[in-house]
């Protein structure tokens, strides 16, 4: 017991002196942005702005990116800082942002958490609709004002000799150059060190051999059947949430208006009119905030109006039921629009679907949509680990003509649209015909 306390203590010291001979590095903790007018559409932002300078800083070197918890800690205990490399620096980013129609301007301050003064501040603004410029605007800014304080790198030694004629002896390496190989191979020599220990008391029985086995030119590592639970409880709380946002997304995504339609009369047939009407589809506004405050996602890719969700089985339980909904495509809808007449029944339908099967149901008072104008705007995708929610936050404006018998124009009194599942559509056209 007394050898293993020595050990622990060398281990202890190799590694803070390790930390220390690191060199300084700047600590900067992202907190969330305020939303200054407190407009809910873009409250999300407030965490998106967080995600974007986290992916893209994470890759500048001697910057080490913290959250508000890191934040807390520090208030709480001071002391702390005395871990870190000498000569380090600490800066809080503060942001506040607002929407001023189609533009978001954002104030940035940078504050030197040692003394709180004041390091630096900026302003941007950047379009709403154009969320990846607005991504690089935010990044090249914080870079900017971060500079000034980022240590520099040292120059790397060169891995070919100097052309010298009289080369230095060779200097025999000491326990001070071999520190950052020994703090590199320390947990390991700890594990090797246990493991060697419970071996000797019958801890772990007999040493097994290397789970990896070379065949050959061929690396094999056998996995047993629990080495991916396909259940785990702990994820029951996410998993709850994340079936109540898909149900949302699958039955009820979308957000419709629909215009007064226009009735012109047929110049080459005085007995029929032309009809047209427009149709605005998109996302309803909270489901994308939804998905960026309700869930713990485990990655979120953005290009213009684009975003891709990614959830895995670290923090979900994904069940049978919702596997098959998406593998066989039991979420998609098609829009049909209806124009009722005085007793409300159908004059005249509209399908907005290409399918031929659907095609065949014949009947004078269906109009088809052959090139299919309506868009699904939102998309899943699934596999055995992981599953994608595809979102596009866009209008699409859609403009469906067709030409009537001038009685059937004059019999429409309201006109209705209602997205029925695509299996469910033959049934569905069957019955109201």
């Amino acid at each position: 017991m007394l050898m293993w306390k020595l050990i622990h203590s060398i281990i202890s010291s190799l590694v803070l002196f390790s930390v220390l001979q690191a060199g300084p590095a700047v600590y900067l903790y992202i907190i969330q942005f305020d939303n200054v007018t407190q407009e809910s559409s873009i409250d999300w932002l407030g965490q998106g702005f967080i995600d974007m300078l986290n992916a893209k800083l994470t890759d500048v070197s001697k910057l080490r990116l913290r959250g508000q918890e890191d934040l807390e800690s520090i208030m709480n205990n001071r002391s702390l800082l005395l871990h870190q490399p000498r000569g380090s620096r600490n800066f809080l980013l503060l942001g506040k942002f607002e929407r001023k129609l189609d533009n978001v301007e954002i104030n940035l301050q940078l504050v030197d958490i040692a003394t709180w003064d004041e390091a630096d501040r900026r302003k941007l603004t950047g379009n709403y609709n154009k969320i990846s410029e607005l991504n690089l605007k935010l990044n090249s800014t914080v870079e900017a004002m971060l500079t000034p304080f980022i240590p520099l790198e040292k120059k790397k030694k060169s891995i070919y000799p100097e052309f010298s004629l009289k080369k230095p002896p060779a200097i025999n390496s000491s326990i001070y150059t071999d520190t950052k190989n020994v703090s590199r191979n320390i947990d390991k020599a700890i594990d090797e060190l246990e493991k060697s220990m419970d071996l000797v008391i019958g801890a772990r029985g007999v040493d097994s051999k290397d789970e990896t086995l070379k065949k050959g030119e061929e690396w094999v590592l056998e996995l047993g059947s629990s080495s991916q639970p396909s259940y785990n409880p702990e994820n029951d709380a996410n998993s709850l949430m994340l079936m109540k946002v898909l149900d949302d997304l699958m039955s009820s995504p979308y957000n419709i208006i629909i215009k007064k339609p226009l009735f012109e009369f047929d110049v080459e047939n005085a007995k029929n009119m032309n009809v047209s009407i427009q149709i605005e589809y998109s996302l309803k506004e909270h489901i994308i905030i939804d998905m960026l405050k309700s869930l713990p996602y485990t990655g979120l890719k953005q290009d213009g109006t684009l975003m891709v969700f990614d959830f895995n089985k670290e923090k979900f339980n994904f069940s049978d039921a919702i596997r098959e909904k998406i593998r066989f495509g039991k979420y998609r809808a098609i829009p049909v629009i209806s124009f009722l007449n005085e007793f409300n029944k159908p004059a005249v339908l509209i399908v907005d679907s290409p399918e031929a099967a659907i095609h065949r149901l014949e009947s004078r008072n269906v109009h088809y949509v052959t090139d299919h104008k309506f868009s699904p705007l939102i998309d899943f995708t699934i596999g055995g680990w992981s599953m994608q929610v595809a979102l596009e936050s866009v209008k699409i404006p859609v403009r469906y003509s067709f030409i009537l018998p001038i009685e059937t124009a004059d019999s429409i009194r309201r006109i209705s649209l209602k997205f029925v599942p695509e299996a469910e559509l033959s049934t569905y056209l069957q019955s109201i015909l």
